[in-house]
């Protein structure tokens, strides 16, 4: 943890305290309009949002947003309902083991708390799945408390203003970041100041292009006073994804398609139809299934942060009903756990469900 390992400068703590002046007295004038900051949002509804606004867009989220909070409204709502509920009302937002955490943290909260969140960092930290930067965001946000917060805007917007070079992962730089929100922090209205800064980073500092004549902390900013904003954050290498090959297929019954449970990490517990690892031949997997008519669909490619799945889809027709797994109708997918590579394969079985059998049996 690098929450208050490093303490700031009076150069520093002085450019710290002219910024957060003009941040909050833009925020004030110009914060967007979201549900999430609407007078009497919830603890809850904080969290979700953070929670849902991690690696994915505001845009994205809005209309996510409000159905999964229709459907839990409190801890105890989410803690009742099953995981294959909870991931069916999130799947399209990705990266779906944040709806893991969130779940395992709702039922902590109502096995410790009564159901309802907890006040302060420490204790906030000790939910599943509610890290550093959660924690903050909550316990400043919701119950007002002088708790830092970095997230990649911060981060973002803190390198540039303060000219703060190496990669910001790298345990010096990450440290010196912290100590700096917690300067920022360090005021009677922490949540304001915090979304200031996200907010800044979200719609002004933006990561190419930063709109810094329009900025209201331009005239202490060291990267635009050097000229070059877009030098920061320095960051390492970033890898390509590694390619991948499998081979799908998507049985058939009626009209239905069959989908199994998940057992990898990136998908656990979501239905998906059979995927194996490399070129596998069809014939193969459709006789151990049951299935006859194998039909070649082509390849499909799905791109994750770390992969490039090249997909080679099949479909093949059950010869009876399957006893494991579940046949949907590939028109009624809502509110199923269905991750966007079932939806990927699905539309490359309907979209060239004409093709020519490769291969029967």
């Amino acid at each position: 943890m690098v929450r208050g390992e490093k303490s700031i400068g009076p150069d520093e703590a002085a450019r710290v305290e002219a910024a957060r002046e003009a941040l909050l007295g833009w925020y004030a004038a110009s914060a967007r309009a979201l549900p999430w900051r609407a007078r009497g949002t919830t603890a809850w509804a904080t969290w979700v949002s953070e929670v849902m606004l991690q690696q994915t867009r505001v845009e994205t989220v809005l209309p996510y947003f409000a159905r999964f909070m229709e459907r839990f409204p409190t801890p105890r709502h989410m803690a009742e309902a099953s995981e294959a509920e909870v991931l069916g009302q999130w799947a399209g937002i990705g990266y779906y083991r944040r709806a893991r955490f969130l779940h395992a943290g709702a039922k902590a909260v109502c096995e410790r708390h009564g159901g309802e969140v907890p006040r302060g960092v420490e204790a906030l930290r000790a939910l599943d799945g509610v890290g550093e930067y959660t924690a903050g965001a909550i316990a400043s946000i919701a119950f007002g408390e002088r708790a830092a917060l970095v997230d990649g805007n911060v981060e973002r917007v803190l390198t540039r203003v303060f000219a703060i070079e190496g990669d910001p992962k790298s345990s010096a730089v990450k440290r010196h970041l912290w100590a700096l929100a917690a300067g920022f922090a360090d005021h009677p209205d922490a949540g304001a100041v915090n979304q200031s800064l996200m907010e800044l980073g979200a719609t002004v500092c933006a990561p190419t292009a930063p709109r810094c004549l329009t900025c209201p902390v331009r005239s202490m900013c060291r990267a635009a006073q050097e000229g070059e904003p877009e030098r920061y954050p320095e960051k390492a290498a970033r890898k390509a994804p590694r390619d991948e090959d499998w081979t799908a297929l998507l049985g058939l019954y009626q009209g239905r398609a069959l989908l199994v449970q998940s057992a990898l990490g990136r998908w656990e517990g979501m239905l998906v139809p059979v995927m194996v690892p490399g070129a596998v031949d069809p014939a193969s997997l459709a006789g151990r299934a049951g299935a006859h008519a194998v039909m070649d669909h082509g390849v499909v490619v799905h791109v994750l942060t770390h992969a490039r799945m090249r997909l080679r889809v099949f479909s093949a027709t059950l010869d009876e009903a399957p006893t494991e797994g579940t046949l949907v109708s590939m028109d009624a997918l809502a509110g199923l756990a269905v991750p966007k590579v079932t939806l990927r394969v699905l539309s490359a079985v309907r979209s060239s469900g004409d093709a020519a059998p490769r291969r029967r049996r």
